[in-house]
Parts: C-alpha cells; structure tokens; sequence
C-alpha cells in the first residue's frame, strides 16, 4: 500500500525491540494493574499517571516517533492545544481540578507514540498481553478484598474513609478492588475484551479469549455490573459462532431451563452462593430498572445544560455541587458528558469524531483501533469513566489517531514486520 513506513524494527538492534516491548508489555499491565501510588505520599493518583514522565522522553525519542512527530505537528499540535486550553479556561478551578485533563493530555501524547510504535505487531502484541496480565492481577486483587483483607496501605484499594454510609454500603455491594466501585472496575475489566479479541484473531487461538471471558464471569459476583458484560458476550457469540453445533446449543438451553425451574420451584438459583446472589440482585430481583433510567435521564439531560454553561469545563467539586443542587445526583452517568464537563466540549467533540472516523474506516485503522473504539462506546453510554485512567489512556488512543491519516493508522496497526 502506497505511503506505508518501514516497521520501526526493520534493522533495529534485538536488544532495543526486546526493551521496548519489554516497556511496552510493563505499561500495558500498570493501566490495569494500577496501584494508587498517592497512597505513598507521591504526587501522583495512580502508577500510570508516573509513567508518561519516564516513558515519553524514553520512546520518544526513536527516530520513527520524531519522523511521524514532525509530519503530523500540526494536527498533534492542534489537539493538544485544545486539552490544555482547559487547563486554563475551566470555570471554578479548585485544587486537583485539572488534574484529570493534564493527565489525558500526556496520555494523549503517550498514545500517539505507542501507535507509530505498533507499526511492528510484535511491539502492539506486547501491550495487549500486558493488558490481560494486569487484568489478572487486578482480579487477584479483586478476590483478595472480597475475602476481607485490608489492602489500602499497600496502595491496591481506594479508601472508603470520608464515605457516607449509603456509599460505603454501595462499593461493599459493588466492589472495585484496585477501582473505587464495581461500576468501574466492570468496565475496565470489560474493555480488557478488545486486547483479547486482537491477541485471539491473530494468533488464531480462541483460547486467548476464552480464559479472558472466563476472568471477566469470575468478577461478576463481586463488581455486580451488568452492563461490563455486553460487549465481550456479543463477541463471545460472534467469534464461538463458526463452532456451535446444534447439541451444544441444546445442551446449554437445558441446562438454562433446569435452572429456572429450580428457582420458580425452589426460589434460589442453584448455583454457588456468591454466583447466586449476585445474578438474583442484578437480574432477577431488580425492579428498579425503571427508576434507574429516569435517574440516568434526568442527570444526562441536566449535566448537558452544564456543559452548555460550562464548554471549557467546570471543577469537579463545583460540578457535583451543582448537579447534585439540581437533580439530587452527582453523576450524568455517561462518559462524553463527563469528559466535555472534565475537560471541554471541544475534546468530547474530538473524541466522538475519532470514534466515529475509526468505525466508518476499520480497516484503515487496523484490529486494535477498531475493537477499542467498539468496547469504549458502550461503556461510556453508561457511566462516569473519564474519571477512570485506563479509559483516559484508550481515550488517549482514539484522540491521538486522529493526528494519524488512515493510511499510516493503517500502517501502525496492521503491518506485519
């Protein structure tokens, strides 16, 4: 194809490709596996927000990256002017209000890096198996603080201290282990499906997503989020569908139907209790579905007034203030109301036309594009995750994209070297 670079591993020395997928696979997993380090007195929320400092003047400096850097200056330029002029114009700065949008602002820059990187697969294949070794371990955790243990001082739980008690009752119900809420940690884990997905097709071992699928049921009882499970079902059925014979098929409507049957008999689900309990509150016990989308609909629609009144952004705390003065709630529940709200209507903007210019073109932009923007959109139809760095960074990914034309997007995600 015609404006195709050379990967940046072609005459590479071996040593340097192994230390930068080695930094590569390392990053991967510190986005999931994302210790709080300001619980050890650094001025940092979480490890990945440290990162950037170390990575960028690190890879950056890779004669591919300066090349692609001074060819697309003006677009990357341009995007990031308009992150950092939140920086400055939000209204009702407070302190640690600009610290989500100066931490999306480096990870913007971190992506446009890692993509000129993922011209050779090797490096790309690294970062996607970082992600899924980091979702073990952030599920390791997960299991640990349901078990009981306190694990706050060790930087791997957020602190419940200050809660009120309606939401410290919410995360025991929802737990987030390494997240604040299952509500996140859900969809983090979620989102770990389009990593799965890239490493399943290409390897051609379904197995990849399988064992994903099978970690993302295993936090289901503890996160309690329906709406993590979406996307990783539908492609659990798209990518199983060449191998479901019609006894296997069968065979599982059966059993689905003994279970129903010993619940209307019995009125539990015969399954194991955490399972059980877990599948009865979110399923079939809830009948708050109702109330639960008036809710969402009454502060989407009220936090889009805000961001009318606010279009360069608005500090956090003033933003709860006031939507919680309005509608009784402190969240729109949506992540592109929360990111024009956290950092801009011109960023939201920006971030809805890469998702946009990704799916209207997937194979100028390759697998890992492609799938992320699929497993982003419905999650942030449904919650608050600009507040979530492992969101920011794949928010990162699909800002910095469009500082790349299509077919050297293309190039960065799709070549093999």
């Amino acid at each position: 194809m015609t404006g195709q670079a050379v990967p940046i591993g072609t005459g590479a020395p071996a040593a340097s490709l192994l230390a930068d997928r080695v930094a590569v696979f390392l990053l991967g997993a510190a986005l999931n596996f994302n210790v709080l380090t300001s619980t050890f007195g650094l001025p940092f929320q979480r490890l990945s927000d440290l990162l950037p400092f170390l990575l960028i003047p690190w890879l950056g400096l890779r004669r591919a990256v300066i090349a692609e850097a001074l060819r697309q200056a003006a677009p990357l330029a341009g995007i990031l002017a308009l992150i950092a002029a939140s920086l400055v114009l939000k209204a009702h700065k407070q302190a640690g209000d600009v610290y989500l949008t100066l931490v999306l602002l480096l990870y913007v820059v971190q992506a446009f890096i890692l993509l000129v990187m993922f011209r050779d697969r090797r490096v790309e294949d690294a970062f996607c198996i970082g992600l899924l070794a980091g979702l073990l371990a952030s599920l390791a955790v997960l299991l640990l603080a349901a078990s009981g243990l306190q694990l706050e001082r060790f930087g791997l739980a957020v602190p419940t201290d200050g809660l009120d008690e309606e939401l410290k009752l919410f995360v025991q119900d929802k737990q987030g282990g390494l997240w604040a809420s299952g509500n996140e940690t859900g969809h983090v884990f979620a989102l770990g499906g389009a990593a799965a997905l890239v490493l399943s097709l290409r390897f051609r071992l379904k197995a990849i997503y399988l064992a994903y699928f099978a970690a993302l049921l295993a936090s289901f009882p503890f996160t309690n989020n329906r709406a993590g499970l979406f996307m990783p079902l539908l492609f659990l059925g798209l990518l199983m569908r060449r191998n479901l014979k019609a006894p296997a098929v069968l065979a599982v409507f059966g059993v689905l139907g003994l279970l129903l049957v010993a619940w209307a008999v019995t009125g539990e689900i015969p399954l194991p209790g955490t399972l059980s309990q877990a599948i009865e509150r979110r399923f079939a016990e809830d009948r708050n579905v109702t109330g639960n989308f008036d809710e969402r609909f009454l502060s989407g629609v009220t936090a889009l007034q805000l961001v009318v009144e606010y279009p360069f952004g608005v500090g956090e705390v003033a933003r709860r203030e006031e939507l919680q003065a309005l509608t009784g709630l402190v969240t729109p529940h949506n992540g592109f109301v929360s990111l024009a709200l956290q950092s801009g209507i011109a960023v939201a903007l920006l971030l809805l036309s890469g998702l946009g210019r990704i799916l209207l073109a997937p194979a100028a932009f390759g697998p890992f594009l492609t799938y992320s923007a699929l497993f982003l959109i419905p999650s942030l139809m449904f919650e608050e995750l600009s507040v979530n760095q492992y969101f920011l960074f794949f928010m990162g990914f699909i800002l910095a994209s469009l500082a790349l034309p299509p077919d050297r997007a293309a190039s960065a995600t799709g070549q093999r070297s």
